[in-house]
């Protein structure tokens, strides 16, 4: 680590990625099922993560979690009570299950990426056969790439970075409650800032935004004004 990174105000990275043996992003691309995965812990060989299983309906959880308990790579797998994570967070889906699940840690690529100095900062989100994680690191941007292409060689892993923040003491004024949106406010508002939708001028207009989404434009902006009402509803000035 170079001086300046060692002094450097935090870098917030979000990627999506996909490997292979992966049983959390086998079980979402062959079932309609998504997973949010919360603290993974580590004893030995075996890491356990604590997993919310989201999707439409409790029948295609029923199948999700049938898939999970049958894999090569799950050793164990328990159900636990809805009310046991008090987190505040928004229901994902119109369906969720919690599960306690004991798998094999060899085939994590948590393990390659926390190595590297990189902080997982929320739950890891797994749908449509790709995994969505939000990092933080105290590398420089080109030492960030770096460390992505040691993970993808060592993992044969497909790493696509969606964006790069410098988190600053000086510009950070507002906290944003996104813990509050939906599964799918959070992708629309995370695709609106990423494409530059809230940048003067704008990097991309309504409709762009709508037809990357396939929704149409009047959805586009309904979704946008729902999220913009619930965080600047709850938008605290320090």
């Amino acid at each position: 680590m170079t001086a300046s990174e060692r002094f450097a105000d935090a870098l917030h990275v979000s990627i999506d990625l996909w490997y292979p043996d992966c049983w959390e992003i086998e079980v979402t691309e062959r079932l309609d099922v998504g997973l949010l995965g919360y603290g993974i812990y580590t004893t030995g060989e075996e890491v356990a993560t604590l997993f919310t299983v989201y999707a439409d309906e409790q029948e295609t959880i029923s199948r999700g979690v049938e898939a999970i308990a049958e894999s090569e790579h799950v050793h164990s797998v328990s159900e636990m009570a809805s009310v046991f994570r008090q987190t505040g967070l928004s229901k994902p889906g119109n369906a969720t299950r919690e599960l306690l699940v004991v798998h094999d840690g060899n085939k994590q690529i948590s393990q390659p990426l926390t190595s590297r100095g990189f902080v997982c900062t929320g739950p890891i989100d797994i749908r449509d056969g790709r995994e969505y994680w939000e990092l933080a690191t105290n590398h420089g941007r080109e030492t960030v790439q770096e460390k992505f292409a040691d993970v993808r060689e060592e993992m044969d892993a497909e790493i696509n970075v969606r964006s790069m923040t410098q988190a600053s003491r000086q510009n950070a004024v507002t906290t944003l409650p996104v813990d509050r949106l939906t599964k799918r406010q959070l992708e629309v508002f995370q695709l609106a800032r990423e494409r530059g939708y809230y940048e003067y001028p704008k990097g991309a207009s309504a409709g762009e935004l709508a037809d990357e989404l396939c929704v149409t434009t009047s959805t586009l902006h309904e979704h946008l004004h729902k999220v913009e009402s619930i965080l600047l509803g709850q938008l605290r000035l320090r």
